[in-house]
């Protein structure tokens, strides 16, 4: 159906005003409404009422009841052709996230636009695409500094993780506990099985009354984590396996968690590559103090920050052998690969091969 075929009832008054050779001023005082009223009627911007289309009758010798069927004929093809044109809209904004649910089982296949569309909001609990824009906004997303950053495939893996916390039962949340248990899950980054690894750190946090979900990184955003209270006393921590890297995640774990222990639990914090996105200065200053926060904490959870500077200082005059890294990862108990992961990040050096021997490929 395409918008022009659909004509409405002012075209067969039009054709009447010319075969009686009235004005729209004529037909205006004739119906005793104003000449705007009467124009819009004909171009279909206004409806023509009951009683109006009883005047009609009596100055065209037509039916009123052809002028209700026209009317409401009308407005069914209008709001028909409307509902196809929205649906369409929200099918092209969520045709390629379908694709990426499809892969992880989270909605049925099918070719169906309105089933798919469906299919969609039901998954993530709303009534229109729009209302994602919206949840959007409100959580005051980092978002990372990429070419193709999609708001809808960030809010569908928030969703996952959302969706499968309310499967878990938990003890109720001791901040004391979690800060007690620091140590050993720093003891958890050496194990040669991280899948065992992230095993036992879910088992810990849920001891300490925190929901963690893993999910695998989703395209277009760039995510590495979120943290929120899903209610006054439930935090919810959530990490991706974006870089692929063992000490990337362990990173984006303890960042999460400093959020749950420093940071407000009305904030939801999505953390990504690159500063947040924000529209009210405030907001942005207030959160931009939450991240340091977090930040701080994550980095002194896994290496004090008085040693690590000590060992940093000792080695600016000469240059870093991998044995160093060893031996003062030995020295603070924690895993190689952290250390090198600091330095990296510290220094922003991406490119060097001692720094780089000690990756550990990581993927849910």
């Amino acid at each position: 159906m395409n918008r022009e075929d659909i004509i409405c009832p002012g075209e067969t008054i039009k054709e009447l005003l010319e075969v009686y050779n009235y004005t729209q001023q004529d037909l205006a005082d004739k119906l005793n409404l104003e000449l705007k009223t009467v124009n819009e009627i004909l171009n279909g911007k206004a409806p023509i009422m009951a009683d109006t289309a009883i005047k009609l009758e009596m100055i065209f010798d037509v039916d009123a009841i052809f002028w209700n069927n026209l009317e409401f004929n009308y407005r069914k093809e209008l709001k028909e052709y409307e509902e196809q044109e929205f649906l369409e809209y929200e099918y092209q904004e969520i045709k390629q996230v379908y694709k990426e649910m499809l892969k992880r089982n989270l909605v049925k296949e099918t070719k169906n636009k309105r089933e798919m569309v469906e299919n969609f909001k039901k998954f993530m609990e709303i009534t229109k695409i729009d209302n994602l824009q919206e949840e959007y906004y409100k959580v005051a997303c980092r978002q990372a500094n990429i070419k193709k950053f999609d708001m809808i495939y960030l809010m569908v893996w928030i969703q996952i993780g959302l969706k499968k916390a309310r499967e878990e039962e938990l003890k109720e949340y001791n901040k004391e506990k979690i800060l007690s248990q620091i140590k050993e899950i720093r003891k958890l980054t050496f194990l040669d099985n991280q899948n065992e690894a992230r095993k036992k750190l879910k088992e810990i946090c849920n001891e300490c009354g925190i929901i963690i979900n893993y999910e695998k990184s989703m395209p277009n955003t760039a995510i590495y984590g979120i943290s929120k209270w899903l209610n006054p006393t439930t935090p919810f921590i959530q990490v991706s396996d974006r870089g692929k890297n063992v000490a990337t995640f362990w990173f984006s774990f303890m960042h999460e968690l400093g959020h749950i222990i420093k940071g407000r639990k009305k904030m939801i914090f999505i953390d990504a590559e690159d500063k947040i996105i924000e529209n009210e200065e405030d907001k942005q200053i207030l959160r931009d103090v939450e991240e340091f926060k977090a930040d701080e904490f994550s980095r002194n959870s896994l290496i004090p920050e008085k040693e690590y500077k000590n060992f940093i200082n000792e080695h600016q005059e000469k240059k870093m052998s991998a044995d160093d890294i060893i031996l003062f990862a030995e020295r603070i108990k924690i895993a190689p690969c952290i250390v090198a992961g600091r330095i990296k990040y510290d220094q922003n050096i991406y490119n060097d091969k001692i720094l780089n021997s000690f990756d550990i490929k990581m993927e849910f």
